[in-house]
Order: structure tokens, then sequence, then C-alpha cells
């Protein structure tokens, strides 16, 4: 239980993917502005996350026993396609409306394809690699509203004209990056 907490808890503070790695950070810096849409991204990109964790688990199983580690990434890029594929359906089903323009967001977001990659170089069991997803999911969508929250402060600031837009967005990104080096 102690370590299912720690792979949440790390996935959300000490190794966000947004602020350590780089991995999704597209969408962090280009969606940052729009308040309203940030919860519905973050959590669309987490519950893609836990059904891609879900299942690449057993996919990786299968590969592995049949000697085909190569088709990794081929095969975690179809199956993160089908799922977003999947989830839109599902939204369009319950709620009427479709992920539009988070579709491909979601399906390209780097940060889904690194998860399922480092889930399985980690040899993590089915309950940790949902513990990671699910740790990487919420680290996301901190991400986004922490990006929110500094981009906010940004536009009340004077900014030099070099340093307006996507520059100063890398700058705040990277102080952020620096801030939660501490919980490790």
């Amino acid at each position: 239980m102690k370590e299912i907490l720690l792979l949440i808890l790390g996935g959300v503070l000490a190794n966000n993917y947004a602020f350590e790695k780089f991995l999704g950070v597209t969408p962090m810096l280009g969606y940052s502005r729009k308040g309203k849409k940030l919860l519905a991204m973050g959590l669309a990109v987490t519950v893609v996350m836990l059904l891609t964790a879900a299942i690449a688990w057993p996919v990786q199983t299968l590969l592995d026993s049949k000697s085909l580690g190569y088709l990794q990434i081929l095969v975690y890029v179809a199956i993160i396609l089908i799922v977003v594929y999947v989830v839109d359906l599902l939204v369009k089903a319950a709620a009427h409306k479709c992920l539009g323009v988070y579709f491909p967001l979601i399906a390209l977001n780097s940060a889904v394809l690194g998860l399922a990659l480092e889930n399985a170089s980690e040899g993590y069991g089915f309950g940790q690699s949902l513990a990671a997803a699910l740790g990487v999911g919420l680290g996301f969508l901190a991400a986004l509203f922490l990006m929110a929250g500094v981009n906010s402060r940004i536009a009340q600031k004077h900014v030099p004209a070099a340093f307006q837009g996507l520059p100063i967005q890398l700058l705040a990104a990277s102080i952020v990056a620096m801030v939660l080096v501490a919980f490790k």
C-alpha cells in the first residue's frame, strides 16, 4: 500500500512528467490560459493514462512472452489511439459532446506514451502501473493548473517584448520545475 501511495505522490510532485521530463508540455503551455477547459483536459488525459496502463500491462506481458519487445512503441501508439477514440465515443454517448480539439492533443500527448514505456521498463505489476498512471495523470492536471496560475500572474506584470509569449512561459515552467526538485 505504501508503494502505491508513493507512486501516486511521486507522479504528482517529484516525478511530474510535464515539469521534470517535459513530456506533455505542449498542451500544458498551450491550454494553460483557458481556465474552464483545464479540468476537462486534465481529467481526459488521466482517464486515457489509466486505460492505457490497464491495457498495456497485459499486452507487454504477451510481447515479452513471444519475444516481440521490439514492437512495443508501435503497439503502444496503436493502443493509445484506440483508447482515445473509445473515450471520445463514450463522451459523445454520455454527454452528446465530442473531445473535439482534445482528441489530437490527448492522442499525441507524449506523456501517455512515456508512461506506458516507463511502466514496462520499470517492470511494474498491474497495480503499480495503474498507480503510476493515476499519479502521472493527476500530476499533469496539477501542471495545467500551476501554469494557469503562473500565466495569470505573468499577464498582470510588464514583460519585455523579447520574453513575451512562449519564452516567458518556458522560463516560468523551468522555475516551477526547479521548485519541484525539492520533493526528490
